[in-house]
């Protein structure tokens, strides 16, 4: 049976991957922004590499909010 601190302690970890992915999310969310100024005035709207990191954006988004869960159950 875990203890309060083993519980204390899981939470505290989760909470750090939260702090971690959300750096990687503001990162991704960076060089995105940054692929979609340079092709302005390119015309390519279906560009790969930008659908791809707006895909793995929303990944992470998605990651956040179920270690948030976690961090909320282990509490």
């Amino acid at each position: 049976m875990p203890t309060p601190s083993d519980s204390a302690s899981a939470a505290a970890e989760l909470a750090a991957l939260v702090d971690a992915v959300e750096a990687c999310r503001a990162r991704l969310s960076a060089l995105a922004e940054r692929r979609n100024a340079a092709l302005r005035g390119e015309g390519d709207d279906a560009d790969s590499l930008l659908v791809s990191l707006y895909e793995a954006e929303r990944g992470l988004s998605t990651a956040i909010r179920l270690l948030q869960r976690a961090v909320r159950s282990a509490r």
